[in-house]
């Protein structure tokens, strides 16, 4: 599984990289970050989650990568105003995933479920051929005020164990 893995993720302050990185410590698999053109600012909330909400697609820099050459993908992207962020959405739209097997890894600011936001992209990503093998999600009791993003040991066990679960470790 190891050479046919790709992690592509979308963070802002941080907590969804932390997820990615962590995941690709473990399996080794090969990582992409999803990043905006334009630098969001990070005092900019209201506006983040209005785009959000919105469905908006934002515009992201070119990726030095062929997804074809992957058979797995594992796909990280916070939660804003329970939808997916505008990067997430452009991803969505322009990416193909035919034939491809995908695990979501989700970040999120509360202890609820995103299922809307798992079924979005799920939908999404089988409208386009892709099956989604399965998801996480990670709450990161983020504080706007400080921009800290998840601490490391908050994510290695809940992580690790659904990989395992998973068959992927």
């Amino acid at each position: 599984m190891k050479n046919s893995s790709l992690i592509v993720y979308y963070s802002w302050i941080g907590s969804t990289e932390v997820v990615a990185k962590e995941i690709q410590r473990l399996t080794e698999f090969d990582i992409q970050r999803i990043e905006d053109k334009k630098q969001r600012k990070l005092g900019n909330i209201a506006g983040a989650a209005m785009g959000a909400f919105f469905g908006l697609r934002g515009v992201i820099m070119p990726m030095d990568f062929a997804l074809k050459e992957y058979e797995h993908l594992f796909l990280g992207t916070p939660v804003w105003a329970g939808k997916t962020p505008p990067a997430i959405n452009k991803y969505l739209k322009e990416t193909s995933f035919k034939n491809k097997k995908v695990w979501l890894c989700i970040t999120k600011g509360d202890e609820k479920v995103p299922q809307q936001v798992i079924d979005s992209i799920t939908k999404r990503i089988e409208k386009k051929g892709g099956k989604v093998m399965g998801s996480i999600s990670i709450t990161t009791k983020w504080d706007p005020k400080t921009n800290i993003p998840i601490a490391l040991e908050d994510v290695q066990k809940p992580i690790y164990d659904w990989l395992k679960r998973g068959g992927i470790l």
